[in-house]
């Protein structure tokens, strides 16, 4: 049964510092009692970010940086000393990103996936005896994301979509909400027009047989587009989500109070 004292604080837990009688739900930190989100998880205006960005997800800016060395590698030792020996410096230069990762116990999936991309990248190039065919790979892929993303737009499941929902669990309605599924779709042309803009000029690049200038395109669309496209995601993410956000918000704020009326028995 429920006595009298229940409904009373626990004054021993407030004057030892624990959870206070005017805690909030959804806040975190001394006093936090609901199942909602604090103020590090929503800003002012309810948006909830994205829990891991899009640059952590392809190993960061340190990632993309140790994925332009073994081109930058190919490309210098080609011009100096031929294609062979430009093959083995972009796997050497591969592997050793590999090795010192490993000696300083940092995250490897990268710098593998990076050290498997040379590899096949320089296995097209040794079988066609050209250095274009080392930029093949990166074409056909950039080519292939284009088309992807278009077909995913024309039948309404835009690709940002899922990957909103991989790294913030908020953004899984994305289909039945219209506010997400505008900014699903308003992500999937952003990069649409990164992996069109990529292929285009490397298809181009390719076709006249221009290796050094392919790798000076493929460093130029890397790093800075890679991250004008993340920004520009973020804010039509931020523009078209907010309000779905701040309903989640108070939707979670509002589960604090029931739950704890509930009688304990």
């Amino acid at each position: 049964m429920i006595g009298p004292a229940d409904d009373w604080p626990d004054r021993r837990r407030l004057d030892d510092g624990g959870p206070d009688a005017s805690a909030t739900p959804g806040s975190t930190g001394p006093g936090h009692t609901g199942p909602g989100p604090g103020p590090d998880a929503e800003d002012e205006d309810g948006r909830g970010p994205v829990q891991m960005s899009l640059v952590e997800a392809i190993g960061g800016t340190r990632g993309i940086i140790d994925s332009s060395v073994p081109t930058i590698a190919f490309v210098i030792a080609n011009s100096e000393a031929g294609l062979t020996p430009a093959i083995i410096v972009a796997l050497v230069a591969a592997a050793v990103i590999v090795a010192v990762r490993l000696v300083r116990r940092e995250p490897v999936q990268q710098a593998f996936s990076g050290l498997f991309a040379v590899a096949v990248a320089a296995f097209i190039a040794s079988r066609m005896h050209r250095a274009e065919g080392y930029f093949l790979p990166s074409i056909l892929r950039n080519c292939a994301l284009t088309v992807v993303g278009l077909v995913s737009v024309i039948v309404r499941r835009p690709l940002a979509g899922y990957l909103m929902a991989t790294l913030e669990p908020a953004y899984k309605e994305w289909r039945t909400v219209p506010e997400l599924r505008r900014a699903a779709s308003a992500s999937t042309w952003i990069w649409i027009a990164v992996f069109a803009v990529r292929g285009g000029i490397q298809t181009m690049l390719y076709a006249q047989g221009r290796a050094g200038w392919l790798a000076a395109a493929n460093i130029a669309l890397g790093l800075p587009l890679f991250g004008a496209a993340v920004l520009a995601t973020y804010a039509v993410i931020r523009h078209y989500a907010p309000t779905h956000a701040a309903r989640a918000a108070q939707r979670s704020a509002a589960a604090g109070p029931a739950a704890r009326s509930r009688p304990r028995w």
